[in-house]
């Protein structure tokens, strides 16, 4: 579970989806945008296009974790943001999500040329 103090409020993913820096990869979309806060907030949105509510779910969880792994080991030292995946399709594979993912977090992080930004 991903503790309340790492989690996008609600009020926040609009903005983030209109001014966010975005990267898209093969499962779905990441967008990144500074915040004031020292800690990274993460949000989740898998629409019903993904599937019935279990397959939703089970996503949600999957990526609530890979996020969770992403904060504690700090291999891309998370600045402070806000982040929003949007998903595309459905992916039960841990590790493939997992890999989509950290690829998006690097692209966003390191190298934003790939990206771009809307205003």
């Amino acid at each position: 579970m991903l503790p309340r103090k790492y989690r996008l409020p609600a009020k926040e993913f609009q903005l983030l989806y209109r001014k966010g820096i975005k990267a898209k990869g093969k499962y779905g979309m990441l967008l990144y945008f500074d915040n004031s806060q020292n800690i990274p907030k993460f949000g989740f949105v898998v629409s019903k296009k993904i599937g019935n509510a279990v397959r939703r779910h089970r996503m949600t969880r999957l990526l609530r974790v890979i996020s969770m792994e992403a904060i504690k080991s700090q291999e891309f030292s998370l600045k402070n943001g806000n982040f929003e995946f949007i998903a595309f399709t459905f992916c039960d594979d841990y590790s493939k999500l997992k890999e989509d993912f950290n690829y998006l977090l690097k692209k966003l992080l390191s190298d934003e040329r790939g990206s771009t930004k809307n205003n």
